[in-house]
């Protein structure tokens, strides 16, 4: 009889844990996605100035100001990602993801003042419809695509060596490069979002770096469907 009652107490303990840790990590997804709409509105609005304020634009034609948002953003994701410290401590995980979002922000606009308006919005709108699809995907399916994480760091190594000879390619070939970035982002897209919303992927008190990592796919997605879809100024 005690051993039937002491083992009810165990069943209720483990009941409860299990409920307090689904609560955490439905709290921490709900801070990431809050964190990433932020970011993804703040990028928004800041394209948004040289489209449409044209005593703008020298500010955001100068070279200065991409290797500036460039070098500001590597420091921060090294910092943020290396430091686990940064990343958690309250308020300088919010501080330095907000200098990186606005930074990050201010070199797509850069990027975007290059583009006609149009092809800007067709952009982030085939973008906006395919990360729908994608994240809803990687929520709903029972594959585990977590393993694909280390063939992707290679994909990455392709694209970036792919990168020097694209300059001087052909436009087939610039083609092929920017259809592969939105492939293979589409892929982190889907092992991030699974990272996040498992109990086994990211630790709760990283929802700084879940948002950033997030961010950093959408970001990417948009940029190779722009050029692959984009008319130039």
């Amino acid at each position: 009889m005690f051993s039937s009652s002491q083992n009810n107490a165990d069943f209720e303990k483990v009941d409860t844990w299990n409920e307090w840790e689904t609560h955490d990590r439905l709290g921490f997804i709900r801070k990431v996605y809050g964190i990433l709409a932020f970011q993804l509105c703040l990028t928004a609005g800041t394209c948004l100035i040289p489209m449409y304020i044209e005593s703008t634009r020298p500010f955001f034609y100068s070279p200065a100001l991409l290797i500036t948002c460039i070098i500001t953003t590597l420091v921060l994701v090294c910092a943020l990602f290396c430091v686990k410290k940064l990343a958690r401590t309250v308020p300088t995980n919010y501080i330095l993801m907000s200098i990186f979002t606005m930074a990050e922000a201010l070199m797509v606009a850069a990027i975007c003042s290059r583009y006609d308006p149009m092809s800007v919005f067709t952009a982030a709108s085939m973008t906006g419809i395919l990360v729908t699809g994608l994240t809803v995907y990687a929520m709903t399916t029972k594959t585990d695509f977590t393993f694909l994480y280390g063939f992707g760091v290679s994909l990455v190594m392709c694209l970036l060596s792919m990168l020097l000879f694209t300059v001087f390619a052909a436009f087939q070939m610039r083609t092929m490069y920017c259809a592969f970035g939105v492939l293979l982002f589409s892929i982190y897209l889907i092992v991030d979002t699974q990272l996040i919303v498992s109990k086994y992927g990211l630790d709760n008190d990283d929802y700084i770096l879940g948002a950033i990592i997030l961010y950093m796919d959408i970001i990417q997605i948009f940029l190779y469907i722009l050029q692959l879809f984009g008319n130039k100024n």
